[in-house]
This record gives structure tokens, C-alpha cells and sequence, in this order.
């Protein structure tokens, strides 16, 4: 069995019986960090100035909740309290979750300018920022995106891989319109949860 198929299968053992709850909370992240923003900007029109600047704003908003939907499956695994109301645990922490997830953003955009390659190993370098902040009260945004970076190192071609392999499930999840990435989004985080789990330590490889 390939080590891409032990994190899956460790995924889907976490899963197994909580897909209904799971799948619930990635519809309230869709419908408040999508839904919303629609409802907001639709007046306007989406390709509008106005539109476009009331949906960056709602994103900014949003980043948050999107930290708290990754932890959330962290919660998941470690068998914590995964009550919905833990998906806004970001807003309790709106300083550190909101710089952490920014400046991720802004180093994505900054890597793929440079060419897709650069984009795609800071992406992954950086991966593991939002459970280190959880991991630790103390930690500053910036300091958990170099940690993060630390962690993976010998990691990030097997975290290439892992999410390559999920392709498949990714081009099916399209062809059903999108509903298809309400079983595969939690699918993903759980397995990632689980990676992190076995790598967390790894703060002294060369």
C-alpha cells in the first residue's frame, strides 16, 4: 500500500461516521463565504467595480472561518469538540488567523508571478501554518508560516503527491456541478490533518 493510501484510508476511518456533520460544515463555509458574498455583490453585478471590491472585502472577511474550517478537521481527528459553532474560532483569534491566512495569500500570488513551479512549493512550504496556529497560543502569524516552512522540509514532493492524487476525485467533483466537493473537501482536509500529525515534530531536519 502506497504511503498517499495509508493517509487516505487513516482519513477515511476518522470520517466514518461523521461525514454527515462534516459535510454540514463545509456547506456553511460555502454559504457564508460564497453565498453571501453572491447575495452582497449581485446588486451591483459581480464584474462591476463596486461588485468586485464588496467580494474582496467579504474574502478578507472571511479568512478566518477559513482557518477555522481547517482546524476544524484537525478537531476532527484528534476526536476534539467539533461543534459548527468551532468553525468561527478564528474570530476569537481575528488578529493572528486573519495575518496568517493574508500573508499565505499574498505569497501564493507572489510565487505563481514568478512562475507556477515557485508557486506551487511555497504553497506547500506554507501548508501547514494554520494548525501550528492552533498548536500554539503564542505563536505570531508570520513565525507559524516560517515554522510551517521548517516542517515540510523533506516533506513537500510526498505533499505534492498526496494532493496530485486526489486529482481524480477532483475532476469527477467538477462534473457534478461542484456538489461532489462536499464529500471531497473534507476527504482532503482530514488527510492533510493527518499528515501534519506525523510531521508537526519535524522542526530540526536539515
Amino acid at each position: 500500500m502506497g504511503i498517499n493510501q495509508t493517509y487516505k484510508n487513516r482519513a477515511l476511518a476518522s470520517l466514518e461516521g461523521k461525514w454527515g456533520t462534516a459535510c454540514i460544515a463545509t456547506l456553511i463555509l460555502a454559504l457564508i463565504s460564497g453565498g453571501i458574498s453572491t447575495a452582497v455583490t449581485l446588486p451591483f453585478g459581480s464584474e462591476s467595480p463596486t461588485g468586485m471590491g464588496l467580494n474582496g472585502i467579504w474574502s478578507l472577511l472571511c479568512l478566518p472561518l477559513q482557518w477555522g474550517y481547517t482546524v476544524y478537521f484537525l478537531k476532527l481527528i484528534r476526536k476534539e469538540d467539533i461543534r459548527y459553532e468551532s468553525l468561527f474560532d478564528g474570530y476569537k483569534d481575528f488578529i493572528r488567523t486573519f495575518l496568517m491566512e493574508f500573508l499565505y495569500c499574498i505569497a501564493l500570488v507572489i510565487g505563481l508571478c514568478l512562475f507556477i513551479i515557485p508557486g506551487i512549493i511555497l504553497s506547500i512550504g506554507l501548508f501547514m501554518a494554520p494548525y501550528i496556529l492552533k498548536d500554539d497560543p503564542q505563536i505570531s502569524a508570520m513565525d507559524a508560516l516560517m515554522k510551517s516552512w521548517q516542517i515540510t522540509k523533506g516533506h513537500k514532493m510526498k505533499l505534492f503527491w498526496l494532493g496530485l492524487s486526489f486529482i481524480g476525485w477532483i475532476i469527477l467533483s467538477l462534473m457534478t456541478l461542484g456538489i461532489g466537493f462536499f464529500l471531497l473537501s473534507p476527504y482532503m482536509e482530514t488527510t492533510f490533518a493527518h499528515y501534519y500529525e506525523d510531521i508537526k515534530d519535524n522542526v530540526n531536519v536539515a
